[in-house]
Protein backbone atom coordinates (compact mmCIF):
# COMPACT_ATOMS: atom_id res chain seq x y z
CA UNK A 1 0.00 0.00 0.00
CA UNK A 2 1.34 3.43 -0.89
CA UNK A 3 1.76 6.22 1.60
CA UNK A 4 -0.80 8.96 0.72
CA UNK A 5 1.54 11.63 2.12
CA UNK A 6 4.44 10.61 -0.11
CA UNK A 7 4.12 11.56 -3.79
CA UNK A 8 4.46 8.68 -6.29
CA UNK A 9 7.54 10.39 -7.72
CA UNK A 10 9.53 13.35 -6.46
CA UNK A 11 9.69 14.78 -3.00
CA UNK A 12 7.21 16.28 -0.55
CA UNK A 13 7.35 20.05 -0.02
CA UNK A 14 9.20 19.48 3.26
CA UNK A 15 12.03 17.84 1.25
CA UNK A 16 11.99 15.04 3.83
CA UNK A 17 14.45 12.35 2.80
CA UNK A 18 16.17 14.55 0.19
CA UNK A 19 19.77 13.85 -0.75
CA UNK A 20 22.39 16.59 -0.73
CA UNK A 21 22.08 16.92 -4.55
CA UNK A 22 18.28 17.14 -4.37
CA UNK A 23 18.58 19.86 -1.71
CA UNK A 24 21.12 21.76 -3.82
CA UNK A 25 18.77 21.81 -6.82
CA UNK A 26 15.78 22.71 -4.64
CA UNK A 27 17.76 25.63 -3.17
CA UNK A 28 18.80 26.72 -6.67
CA UNK A 29 15.17 26.78 -7.79
CA UNK A 30 13.96 28.56 -4.64
CA UNK A 31 16.71 31.19 -4.85
CA UNK A 32 15.78 32.06 -8.45
CA UNK A 33 12.90 34.14 -9.78
CA UNK A 34 10.28 31.60 -8.66
CA UNK A 35 11.11 32.20 -4.99
CA UNK A 36 10.04 28.67 -4.02
CA UNK A 37 10.02 25.10 -5.31
CA UNK A 38 6.66 24.67 -7.04
CA UNK A 39 5.10 21.21 -7.23
CA UNK A 40 6.26 20.38 -10.79
CA UNK A 41 9.87 20.63 -9.64
CA UNK A 42 9.22 18.62 -6.49
CA UNK A 43 7.87 15.91 -8.80
CA UNK A 44 11.09 15.77 -10.82
CA UNK A 45 13.63 15.97 -7.99
CA UNK A 46 14.23 12.20 -8.09
CA UNK A 47 16.45 13.14 -11.04
CA UNK A 48 18.13 16.34 -9.75
CA UNK A 49 20.20 17.13 -12.85
CA UNK A 50 17.08 16.76 -14.99
CA UNK A 51 15.10 19.00 -12.63
CA UNK A 52 17.87 21.59 -12.82
CA UNK A 53 17.91 21.58 -16.64
CA UNK A 54 14.11 21.65 -16.98
CA UNK A 55 13.72 24.50 -14.50
CA UNK A 56 16.36 26.49 -16.40
CA UNK A 57 14.32 26.20 -19.62
CA UNK A 58 11.22 27.28 -17.73
CA UNK A 59 13.01 30.26 -16.21
CA UNK A 60 13.95 31.48 -19.68
CA UNK A 61 10.41 31.02 -21.00
CA UNK A 62 8.75 32.59 -18.00
CA UNK A 63 11.16 35.32 -16.91
CA UNK A 64 13.19 36.20 -20.03
CA UNK A 65 10.57 35.80 -22.73
CA UNK A 66 10.45 38.19 -25.66
CA UNK A 67 6.67 37.78 -25.68
CA UNK A 68 4.67 40.37 -23.74
CA UNK A 69 3.49 39.03 -20.38
CA UNK A 70 -0.16 38.78 -21.44
CA UNK A 71 0.65 36.78 -24.57
CA UNK A 72 3.00 34.45 -22.72
CA UNK A 73 0.36 33.77 -20.07
CA UNK A 74 -2.34 33.11 -22.68
CA UNK A 75 -0.03 30.51 -24.25
CA UNK A 76 0.63 28.89 -20.86
CA UNK A 77 -3.09 28.81 -19.97
CA UNK A 78 -4.04 27.44 -23.40
CA UNK A 79 -1.49 24.64 -23.00
CA UNK A 80 -2.63 23.85 -19.46
CA UNK A 81 -6.22 23.73 -20.67
CA UNK A 82 -5.31 21.53 -23.64
CA UNK A 83 -3.59 18.95 -21.43
CA UNK A 84 -6.21 19.31 -18.69
CA UNK A 85 -3.76 20.37 -16.00
CA UNK A 86 -5.72 22.25 -13.36
CA UNK A 87 -2.66 22.89 -11.18
CA UNK A 88 -0.81 24.80 -13.90
CA UNK A 89 -3.93 26.60 -15.12
CA UNK A 90 -4.86 27.68 -11.57
CA UNK A 91 -1.29 28.84 -10.93
CA UNK A 92 -1.13 31.00 -14.07
CA UNK A 93 -4.70 32.37 -14.29
CA UNK A 94 -4.08 35.08 -11.65
CA UNK A 95 -0.79 35.98 -13.33
CA UNK A 96 -2.62 36.33 -16.65
CA UNK A 97 -5.31 38.50 -15.10
CA UNK A 98 -2.65 40.71 -13.48
CA UNK A 99 -1.00 41.04 -16.92
CA UNK A 100 -4.29 42.41 -18.28
CA UNK A 101 -5.67 39.35 -20.05
CA UNK A 102 -9.45 39.82 -20.34
CA UNK A 103 -11.60 37.35 -18.40
CA UNK A 104 -13.23 36.08 -21.62
CA UNK A 105 -9.80 35.11 -22.94
CA UNK A 106 -8.82 33.45 -19.66
CA UNK A 107 -12.07 31.44 -19.77
CA UNK A 108 -11.46 30.50 -23.42
CA UNK A 109 -8.27 28.66 -22.39
CA UNK A 110 -10.16 26.18 -20.21
CA UNK A 111 -10.46 22.65 -21.62
CA UNK A 112 -14.03 23.27 -22.80
CA UNK A 113 -13.56 27.01 -23.29
CA UNK A 114 -15.35 28.74 -26.12
CA UNK A 115 -13.26 30.27 -28.87
CA UNK A 116 -12.43 33.93 -29.02
CA UNK A 117 -12.12 36.18 -32.04
CA UNK A 118 -9.77 38.59 -30.30
CA UNK A 119 -6.26 38.57 -31.71
CA UNK A 120 -3.58 37.64 -30.79
CA UNK A 121 -5.35 35.45 -28.23
CA UNK A 122 -7.15 33.33 -30.82
CA UNK A 123 -3.89 32.48 -32.58
CA UNK A 124 -2.11 31.65 -29.32
CA UNK A 125 -4.92 29.45 -28.03
CA UNK A 126 -5.34 27.56 -31.32
CA UNK A 127 -1.60 27.02 -31.80
CA UNK A 128 -0.94 25.88 -28.22
CA UNK A 129 -3.92 23.51 -28.29
CA UNK A 130 -2.66 22.09 -31.56
CA UNK A 131 0.89 21.55 -30.33
CA UNK A 132 -0.06 20.28 -26.87
CA UNK A 133 -2.92 18.13 -28.15
CA UNK A 134 -1.56 16.74 -31.41
CA UNK A 135 2.16 17.22 -30.86
CA UNK A 136 2.53 19.47 -33.89
CA UNK A 137 1.50 22.90 -35.01
CA UNK A 138 -0.61 23.60 -38.06
CA UNK A 139 1.69 25.26 -40.64
CA UNK A 140 -0.84 28.03 -41.29
CA UNK A 141 -1.09 28.82 -37.57
CA UNK A 142 2.70 28.79 -37.28
CA UNK A 143 2.93 31.22 -40.19
CA UNK A 144 0.42 33.56 -38.53
CA UNK A 145 2.32 33.31 -35.25
CA UNK A 146 5.63 34.08 -36.98
CA UNK A 147 4.08 37.09 -38.68
CA UNK A 148 2.44 38.34 -35.49
CA UNK A 149 5.21 37.60 -32.94
CA UNK A 150 8.30 37.30 -35.15
CA UNK A 151 10.15 34.06 -35.70
CA UNK A 152 11.70 34.14 -32.22
CA UNK A 153 8.32 34.80 -30.62
CA UNK A 154 6.70 31.95 -32.56
CA UNK A 155 9.55 29.71 -31.47
CA UNK A 156 8.84 30.64 -27.85
CA UNK A 157 5.16 29.81 -28.29
CA UNK A 158 6.09 26.34 -29.58
CA UNK A 159 8.51 25.93 -26.65
CA UNK A 160 5.86 27.06 -24.14
CA UNK A 161 3.40 24.49 -25.46
CA UNK A 162 5.98 21.71 -25.22
CA UNK A 163 7.40 22.80 -21.88
CA UNK A 164 4.07 23.14 -20.08
CA UNK A 165 2.90 19.83 -21.54
CA UNK A 166 6.05 18.30 -19.99
CA UNK A 167 5.36 19.99 -16.64
CA UNK A 168 1.79 18.68 -16.70
CA UNK A 169 3.16 15.15 -17.01
CA UNK A 170 5.28 15.62 -13.89
CA UNK A 171 2.43 17.30 -12.02
CA UNK A 172 0.09 14.41 -12.74
CA UNK A 173 2.69 11.69 -12.13
CA UNK A 174 3.62 13.34 -8.83
CA UNK A 175 0.00 13.47 -7.70
CA UNK A 176 -0.05 17.28 -7.59
CA UNK A 177 -2.83 18.05 -10.09
CA UNK A 178 -6.05 19.68 -8.93
CA UNK A 179 -9.45 20.62 -10.35
CA UNK A 180 -9.75 23.77 -12.43
CA UNK A 181 -10.81 26.84 -10.45
CA UNK A 182 -11.91 29.27 -13.17
CA UNK A 183 -13.59 31.87 -10.96
CA UNK A 184 -11.42 34.82 -9.92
Amino acid sequence: MTDPLKPPIGLPASLAGATAEQRRVAELIASGPRGSVPSPFLAMLDAPSLAEAIQAVGAVLRFSSILPDAEREIAILATAGAVRCGYEWNYHAPIARAAGVPEAVVAATLPEGAGVDEQPAATLIALCRDIAGRGEGDPDLLAVAAERFGRAGATEVVAIAGYYRLLAGFIKAGGFDQPFAPSP
